[in-house]
């Protein structure tokens, strides 16, 4: 990908894929809560029609690959890598916002959902570790259909009503975006980014995880608007990605919550959970 290209992929794309929702818009303007810093007014605004964002709180704006290196520390060369994946979805989905407003014509509509069963995502799901899967209720197998034409998936229902969409070649949400939230009384919760995280989580049999609540984000950048759950907790275990996001979130919990703990020196080396799952079921496998 090259810069010429990279402009053309809509920052609102990006946002979504963020897990941020405009506060307010129209035709031309959408405003945000900025996602460079927790705020209670919105003070970032994407103009649609130019492709073209202004943070008035950082006094700094630009194109889609100026935000990404402002939101991630990102050089050029690093800006163009991650924006490589939403060229795909584009590319794929022109018509399909990756949040679907269910009401837009032209957005999937939802055949059914039943538990997972089609040998094609049991081998997905076998292919990224995961073996169990069978308990957690919010895992389906998701039928739908986008402009007459059928799909089917993972899904992983959030707390809005909304499914987070996986196969091997599709990552969308349909309806709206949201975290989920798993409660089992108990006085630890333990986040994680995605739910392939916390579905690895949930293979290690060495790990207690009925005596915890979970918190799984769906977008890091959802985790501004959960920091009022976390403080009714007497231990935060923190599972997000090794990246500059993971960073930033996990450095930001720790400085408002002493009970939060950093985990992720469980998988220093590896992206996330799930790639470090993957790695030692590939090692058992070898031997």
């Amino acid at each position: 990908m090259n810069t010429t290209q990279a402009r053309e992929i809509p920052i609102e794309k990006v946002l979504q894929n963020l897990g941020c929702e405009p506060t307010k818009t129209n035709d031309n303007d959408s405003w945000y809560l900025s996602p460079f810093r927790i705020e209670k007014t919105a003070s970032f605004k994407l103009n649609k029609k130019l492709n073209r964002w202004y943070d008035y709180g950082e006094q700094n704006g630009g194109n889609v690959i100026d935000f990404v290196i402002l939101k991630f520390g990102f050089s050029v060369t690093e800006a163009l890598d991650y924006l490589k994946k939403f060229e795909t979805f584009f590319s794929f989905q022109k018509q399909i916002s990756e949040v679907v407003d269910i009401k837009n014509e032209n957005s999937p509509t939802i055949i059914k959902i039943i538990p997972v069963q089609h040998s094609a995502l049991i081998e997905y799901l076998n292919q990224r570790g995961i073996t169990k899967f069978r308990s957690v209720k919010q895992l389906k197998e998701i039928h739908y259909t986008i402009q007459e034409k059928k799909y089917f998936a993972l899904s992983f229902e959030n707390n809005s009503g909304g499914f987070e969409v996986r196969n091997k070649y599709a990552k969308l949400c349909l309806n709206k975006k949201d975290s989920t939230t798993i409660l089992n009384n108990g006085t630890t919760i333990r986040v994680f980014e995605g739910f392939f995280d916390f579905l690895s989580f949930n293979v290690f049999e060495n790990l207690v995880i009925d005596k915890a609540d979970y918190l799984i984000l769906n977008s890091v950048a959802l985790l501004n608007k959960n920091t009022a759950i976390l403080s009714n907790y007497t231990a935060i275990e923190l599972y997000l990605d090794n990246d500059e996001a993971g960073d930033k979130y996990t450095s930001l919990i720790l400085n408002q919550f002493s009970t939060a703990q950093d985990c992720r020196t469980i998988y220093n080396g590896f992206k996330d959970l799930n790639e470090y799952h993957m790695s030692a079921c590939l090692k058992e496998d070898s031997i």
